[in-house]
């Protein structure tokens, strides 16, 4: 309730019959009792209690509702009888609901939340369909942490009416979302979300979480939503045909959506790699390989470029070592990373090496005195800057591996739009799944 409180816009009415006030808000003792119309009903009672409190909504000629409460069909037998004891009423007086056992929704651009918790959700395009709270949590939250904000969110509950599909269809039409996230343990409409996500990742990607898939996390779902896990070959199966990005877990799912958010989409799979090291040359070429990426071979012009950018003895090959290059030597790395971009044989780049934006860190770390800390800040954002629109122009994807960050560097490579991430294999887990998805339009398109 706090949270739809924060919208100046909207009336509350809150309804307890035990006591006069909540928040500051005189309480009413049923639905009936409120003044006017009501648009939304947001139920957090006992499960006993809900079926009086949703006939209380329909003869007040409620539209739509979404249950918090717990105590249905994930509990068992009499659970099930009391959901559809829910649903039967709902029906007949005709409202459509989320839930039961839902832990709210958000539409971020309206500033409308019937959460408990996740308060301060940043505004953004992508939107969240979960079959679990908790896990839409971690997801929302880690993507907050990394840079993403969020369009709309839904805890989907035990579905007893509106389904994952309805949700879906609904986002593939929205304007203000780009990419759907979903966390998924069950589908009650196989067939149909099939059909809907074969029609919406042809314009907008959806990238999935899918649980259940062992015989433990199968029984952990249907005590959790009544939600039947199903095969986990078939679930593969199906995201393929329909173009689903399936990923791992919330860190996976946030990766690929900043990439998503940020990059082109690449047009091939060969992978370039500029590193300040050999041993990091060698981890990031294995993380390559090992996703199904080409580390790329270089064209003898651009072999000719590196050679007017660095050292001699430069490992002459890809990955692009650059044997020891000094800091101060940096916009020599940046020239190095262009010509990679503009190679005819590379799609992609792998930039791994440490990106410090703090004139202050420059100061200790580097000894230079803060005017040329400031110079050398300013040198490294303008490259950074051109880096991005040349991956742009190029329709070349560009990625930063890089150990050490801070607020300040963080903040403005998101707002650049480059993404960073801690490791290379994270890069290559990501570049998978946008050259599956590459080639996946490229084939629905023909």
């Amino acid at each position: 309730m706090c949270h739809l409180l924060d919208s100046a816009r909207r009336s509350i009415y809150p309804v307890n019959p035990s006591v006069s006030e909540i928040l500051g808000l005189a309480t009413y003792s049923s639905v009936a009792d409120i003044p006017g119309s009501i648009d939304l009903a947001v139920i957090a009672v006992y499960a006993p209690q809900v079926p009086a409190v949703l006939r209380e909504c329909v003869q007040k000629r409620v539209k739509a509702a979404v249950i918090i409460s717990a105590g249905f069909a994930e509990t068992g037998e009499q659970g099930q009888k009391l959901q559809a004891e829910v649903v039967n009423i709902a029906r007949q007086g005709g409202i459509r609901f989320i839930g039961p056992n839902s832990m709210g929704h958000v539409d971020a651009l309206s500033q409308l939340s019937t959460l408990a918790w996740l308060e301060g959700i940043t505004s953004g395009s992508v939107s969240v369909i979960s079959q679990s709270g908790n896990y839409g949590e971690l997801i929302v939250r880690h993507g907050m942490a990394s840079g993403i904000g969020f369009s709309k969110f839904i805890s989907t509950g035990n579905e007893a009416d509106l389904h994952l599909e309805d949700y879906l269809e609904y986002l593939a039409q929205d304007e203000s979302t780009r990419i759907i996230a979903l966390y998924i343990e069950g589908l009650r409409e196989g067939r149909r979300f099939l059909q809907l996500a074969k029609e919406t990742t042809a314009r907008k990607p959806i990238i999935a979480v899918k649980a259940g898939g062992t015989s433990a996390s199968a029984r952990a779902a249907r005590s959790h939503t009544g939600a039947l896990a199903g095969s986990d070959a078939v679930y593969t199966a199906a995201f393929k045909q329909a173009g689903v990005m399936r990923v791992n877990d919330n860190h996976e799912l946030c990766d690929v959506a900043i990439a998503l958010l940020t990059q082109p989409l690449p047009r091939n799979n060969r992978v370039a790699i500029l590193t300040i090291g050999g041993g990091p040359g060698v981890v990031a070429s294995e993380a390559c390989e090992r996703e199904g990426l080409a580390v790329a071979t270089l064209s003898s012009s651009t072999i000719e470029k590196l050679d007017t950018c660095l050292p001699s003895r430069w490992s002459h090959g890809n990955p692009v070592d650059v044997a020891g290059m000094t800091v101060r030597k940096r916009a020599f790395l940046f020239a190095s990373l262009w010509a990679l971009m503009e190679d005819e044989n590379v799609d992609a780049v792998l930039f791994q090496l440490p990106v410090i934006l703090n004139a202050k860190r420059l100061s200790t770390i580097l000894g230079f005195d803060d005017e040329a800390a400031r110079a050398f800040q300013d040198m490294q954002e303008e490259n950074l800057s051109r880096t991005a629109q040349k991956a742009k122009e190029l329709g070349k994807p560009v990625f930063i591996v890089t150990l050490i960050s801070d607020a300040e560097t963080s903040a403005f490579l998101r707002r650049v739009g480059i993404p960073a991430y801690p490791s290379p294999h994270r890069v290559a887990r990501v570049l998978h799944h946008l050259v599956w998805y590459r080639r996946y339009l490229d084939a629905a398109a023909v």
